[in-house]
């Protein structure tokens, strides 16, 4: 898949530099500068621990945590490029692509408006990742619920989308839908299980190998001892594609509510190169409202489930011990929004998670708030100023790790964004 892309990344710089200079092409970078500090019982997820943030809670000196370079271009009067290249210095840590499609949007015919996208993309789920790259207009890190979209779904994929004006001319009703068939993506809910849900902003790239709290090795039903473990997030497994589909009701610029469903349609007993598939599927129901005063309102519910294979060999094979296990998790979160005037914003979230095995095991649970202040002078620049609180109850921490299941890790981050080059939006 890696090859795929940066042979379409070639393709598409040869496509753009024979275009006519002006709108034609635009390039977009972004530099992410953060100082991070607070409380937590362990280390970062990046690190392979079973934290919940993404950077060591104890502190750090200013440092550059991510670079964009966010390129768009119009290969011809229908067909559109967008690459999002970044470097992080964190986990699987270098530069690669987290987004890398083709779009086409074909004249309108009438109030049908039709487009296509082909490649690696986010499905179009979150209403709250709405900045360039991905990121969030709102806060720093993303809800629980983003903040695993970010981690672990983004498909190859070939997807559909329709919007249609509803009733009289110049209706603020609109009616669109949504509907994708898609590879590269069976692993999904690994890291979900393993760490359980988190709330930062870094996104996996395509390519990337990111660590994980260790795997137990067990023996007469004892921990006995560990052995390393790593999740590629984006690989292709089983062969079989997996969709995801949605509808949605826009009401001018005023509110928006969407409802849709992913499934991976992966095959749990299917393994490759230290990778399995997990069969992970889900639900989720969002809106957006714009209310008086400069206020905002987004809310998002997630409800699904993983099935995989307890007890597998670390070679890919199954033990006479391995079960199919079901675990069912659910996300939602609040999200209220105030502009002051053109430079400022404040906005508070409020998160909840969880994840189990029916009543045998509860895997993950917990809750989340984030109060976060944005200052942006200039389309240049943008200073955030962000705290953080994450309650948790981890079972596996106690069961697995002998370390404490019950958890309170907090993060106050202070961040600087630059911008160079036009100050372009999805």
């Amino acid at each position: 898949m890696a090859r795929l892309l940066s042979l379409l990344f070639v393709l598409l710089a040869q496509a753009s530099s024979a275009q006519a200079p002006g709108d034609r092409h635009s390039l977009t970078i972004e530099l992410y500068l953060d100082h991070a500090s607070g409380t937590s019982d362990f280390g970062p997820w990046t690190d392979g621990a079973s934290g919940k943030l993404r950077f060591d809670a104890t502190g750090s000196e200013l440092s550059a945590t991510r670079l964009l370079f966010d390129y768009r271009a119009r290969l011809a009067p229908t067909w559109f490029a967008t690459l999002d290249l970044d470097y992080v210095p964190d986990a699987s840590s270098g530069i690669d692509f987290t987004e890398a499609f083709l779009q086409w949007r074909p004249i309108p015919s009438g109030s049908l408006r039709q487009r296509m996208r082909f490649g690696a993309l986010y499905p179009p789920f979150s209403l709250e990742n709405g900045d360039q790259g991905w990121a969030s207009p709102f806060t720093t890190s993303f809800s629980a619920i983003n903040s695993w979209l970010g981690e672990e779904i983004r498909p190859l994929a070939v997807e559909w989308t329709a919007d249609r004006r509803m009733g009289f001319p110049g209706s603020p009703h609109e009616l669109g839908a949504f509907a994708a068939t898609f590879f590269a993506n069976d692993p999904a809910g690994t890291l979900l299980f393993w760490r359980g849900f988190a709330v930062h902003d870094r996104q996996s790239r395509i390519a990337d190998r990111l660590p994980m709290p260790p795997a137990p090795v067990f023996e007469n039903g004892a921990v006995t001892g560990y052995r390393e473990q790593s999740l590629e997030p984006f690989a292709e497994i089983d062969h079989r594609p997996g969709f995801y589909a949605g509808i949605k009701w826009q009401y001018a610029e005023r509110a928006l509510l969407q409802l849709a469903s992913w499934d991976n349609r992966a095959d749990p007993a299917s393994y490759s190169d230290g990778q399995w598939s997990w069969r992970t599927k889900f639900r989720q129901l969002s809106s957006q409202l714009d209310l008086p005063a400069g206020f905002g309102l987004i809310t998002q519910w997630m409800r699904g489930d993983t099935h995989w294979f307890i007890r597998t060999g670390p070679n890919g094979t199954l033990t006479p011990l391995s079960e199919l296990v079901d675990d069912d998790f659910e996300a939602w979160f609040v999200l209220l929004t105030k502009r002051f005037g053109n430079a400022q914003r404040i906005t508070l979230r409020h998160d909840r998670f969880q994840m189990d095995r029916g009543t045998e095991l509860g895997i993950d649970s917990g809750d989340a708030w984030t109060i976060a202040y944005r200052f942006e002078p200039t389309r240049r620049m943008t200073l955030s100023l962000e705290w953080l609180r994450i309650d948790s109850d981890r079972q596996l921490r106690e069961r697995l790790y002998a370390s404490p299941a019950n958890s309170s890790e907090r993060m106050r981050r202070l961040q600087w964004r630059l911008r160079f080059g036009p100050a372009m939006q999805h």
